[in-house]
């Protein structure tokens, strides 16, 4: 990930670092007495350059991995006017852990959660002896990306990957979304079986969802007339095939914008 980026369609922004290496902005120190600062100096100068961006019709995507991180990102955008105004989407990156409280802050004001569920999966584990776990402790551990939590409390969630931070192929992001154990050992027990998507869900948050976030809903994330004609072909559905399975599931044919650019040799 690079420094913020600026251009017509978005503005992308860093509130922190990681966890992992004690610099997520925690509302608390992690067990080391470290991840106690915003990656900016001053953080109120961010929530002024969201204002602005906001007054200015430009939605935001930010870095934002700390419980404190995440809260001041959502005040910024309810003191720029709210996500929903104007149309204006913001979306908070990663949210790795969130007490209740911040939960339904993104419902309200219209901000779209986007999640990497593969980042719990492979570099995180259910007995918490991780490294992310054992920083953050047992209590915020446990609240390990909320995916299900964001998703009832009506927050729009998208599903990415984070490459190259972690692997990008969509089927093992959706299937990780779903199955939340340690991809290159699925005997492995879930980390928060209860966050767990289901198969549909997985799947609009990878698609018409994520469309929505980029407002793009009126032209990609479906088959619709008028849309792009963007799509894949699958052997089999991935709404039944299980999570477990779904990473290998064969892929027939993909069609971007009406033309083929992968194929099947059985086809």
């Amino acid at each position: 990930m690079g420094g913020d980026l600026w251009r017509v369609d978005g503005v992308k922004l860093f509130m922190d670092g990681t966890v992992d290496n004690g610099t997520a902005w925690l509302e608390r120190p992690d067990c080391h007495g470290e991840s106690t600062h915003a990656f900016r100096p001053d953080p109120a100068a961010f929530t002024r350059v969201v204002a602005e961006l906001h007054r200015a019709g430009v939605p935001t995507a930010t870095h934002a991995i700390g419980d404190a991180a995440v809260r001041h990102v959502l005040e910024a955008v309810a003191l720029a006017g709210g996500g929903k105004d104007r149309g204006v989407r913001h979306r908070v990156e990663h949210i790795e852990t969130v007490p209740d409280d911040t939960l339904r802050r993104f419902a309200e004001l219209g901000v779209v959660a986007s999640m990497q569920p593969t980042h719990c999966c492979d570099f995180t584990r259910a007995d918490h002896t991780d490294n992310w776990s054992r920083r953050l402790g047992e209590e915020r551990a446990a609240r390990a990306w909320r995916c299900r939590d964001l998703w009832d409390s009506g927050a729009t969630v998208v599903l990415g990957s984070d490459w190259p931070i972690a692997p990008y192929p969509p089927l093992q992001v959706m299937a990780g979304a779903r199955h939340r154990r340690p991809t290159r050992d699925l005997t492995q027990p879930p980390h928060g079986p209860e966050q767990a998507l289901t198969a549909l869900e997985s799947l609009r948050a990878m698609t018409v969802n994520a469309a929505y976030a980029a407002g793009e809903e009126d032209r990609a994330g479906r088959l619709a007339v008028g849309h792009h004609a963007d799509l894949t072909v699958f052997a089999e559905s991935p709404l039944t095939t299980t999570a477990t399975d779904l990473p290998d599931l064969p892929v027939l044919l993909t069609v971007l914008d009406g033309r083929p650019t992968h194929r099947a040799a059985t086809l």
